[in-house]
């Protein structure tokens, strides 16, 4: 299951993806993701709450490493992954290897809050990745 929202007024971009997810489901994730993404200005933030997400064949990961490159290419600023005790190791680690070999890394979250939070007080002290 995924949910994906824009926040124009915070320039955020949120992605809630859960439970064990094939690739058509995937796909149509990451087609909405970049969709979505459309509607924020070049600069804007992204919170992936991952914690519920179990891990995808490598198969179909793929269009998850598309998506990222094209938020990449949209300019993306910072990315907070909200993870808990239960979400999955392998999740996190293909994140963030995807990521880097994009040219962005993420931060990690215990809560979406706490994920929140952190983009906030970048906003206030101006800092950018």
């Amino acid at each position: 299951m995924h949910e994906i929202t824009a926040d124009r007024q915070h320039n955020r971009l949120r992605i809630d993806l859960s439970g064990r997810m094939d690739r058509s489901e995937i796909e149509e994730a990451a087609d909405e993701t970049v969709t979505t993404a459309e509607r924020l200005r070049e600069g804007f933030d992204i919170i992936t709450d991952l914690s519920g997400f179990k891990p995808p064949s490598p198969e179909a990961a793929k269009p998850i490493k598309r998506a990222q490159s094209q938020l990449k290419e949209m300019g993306v600023d910072r990315v907070v992954r909200v993870v808990d005790e239960e979400t999955s190791q392998v999740v996190v680690t293909a994140f963030e290897r995807r990521s880097k070999d994009i040219g962005y890394s993420g931060e990690t979250a215990e809560t979406v809050e706490e994920a929140t939070r952190m983009l906030e007080k970048q906003a206030v002290s101006g800092y950018s990745a």
